[in-house]
C-alpha cells in the first residue's frame, strides 16, 4: 500500500461499524484516590445496569465527506452484512461523487470475507482494498468514531430513538475538514506502521 500515490486515497470509501451505548461508553474508568477516600461519593462513578441498551451503527466516508449512517439491532452475520452493503454502499458512493470509480475498504473479519459477500462485490464490480487484519491504528474510521462519540457527550438521550436521532444529527454535521485530515493521514499511518514494525504507534 505504501506505493500508492497520495491522490489514490481520495477515491477510497471507508466502511466500518461501531457500538454506541444509551448511557455512554462501556469502557472502564480509572480514578486515583487515597486510602480514606475509597467510599467517598466524590470518588465513585454511577453505573446503570446493562448500560440502558446500545445501538450498532455502520458508517462510511471518503475524502469528500460522510456517507450513510445505518442503524441495526441484533447480531450481524454475512447475510445481514450484505444487506447493509446493498442499502448503503453504492448509494453513499454516488452521494459522495465517487460513482463506480472507487475502492472499497472494510475490515477482515469472517463476515466481510464470506463468499456470499465477496460474490456480491464482484457482481457489482467493486474493487476491494487489500487490508491487513487487526490493524485499528491504520484505519482512520476509528478516529471518526471517536469524533462522533466526543460530539455525543453534550446529549443525554433518554431512549434508543433519541440516541439514533442525535447520532444521525452529529454524523451529518461532521465537517469535511475533519474528514480530509483523517484521509490525508493514511500515508503517514502506513509509514509509521513500517517504522514501528507493527508495534503500537502514535495514531
Amino acid at each position: 500500500m505504501m506505493e500508492k500515490p497520495f491522490g489514490y486515497w481520495k477515491d477510497v470509501l471507508w466502511f466500518d461499524e461501531s457500538k454506541f451505548n444509551l448511557f455512554g461508553s462501556d469502557g472502564k474508568i480509572m480514578m486515583w484516590r487515597s486510602t480514606n477516600e475509597e467510599l467517598s461519593t466524590q470518588c465513585t462513578v454511577l453505573t446503570i445496569k446493562h448500560q440502558g441498551g446500545s445501538i450498532m451503527v455502520w458508517g462510511c466516508f471518503s475524502r469528500a465527506g460522510v456517507g450513510n449512517l445505518h442503524f441495526i439491532d441484533g447480531t450481524v452475520d454475512r447475510f445481514v452484512y450484505r444487506e447493509i452493503l446493498e442499502k448503503n454502499l453504492i448509494q453513499s458512493a454516488n452521494k459522495l461523487g465517487l460513482s463506480g470509480n472507487f475502492v472499497f475498504q472494510h475490515s477482515n473479519d469472517p463476515k466481510d470475507r464470506a463468499v456470499f459477500v465477496n460474490d456480491w462485490l464482484k457482481k457489482k464490480q467493486i474493487e476491494v482494498l487489500k487490508w491487513p487484519s487487526f490493524s485499528p491504528d491504520l484505519n482512520p474510521t476509528e478516529h471518526l468514531w471517536d469524533e462522533l462519540e466526543r460530539r455525543m457527550k453534550k446529549h443525554q438521550p433518554k431512549n434508543k430513538d433519541e440516541l439514533k436521532r442525535y447520532l444521525l444529527h452529529e454524523w451529518v454535521d461532521i465537517g469535511r475538514n475533519v474528514i480530509v485530515k483523517l484521509v490525508d493521514s493514511v500515508p503517514n499511518r502506513l509509514y509509521e506502521c513500517l517504522k514501528m514494525k507493527g508495534y503500537s504507534m502514535r495514531y
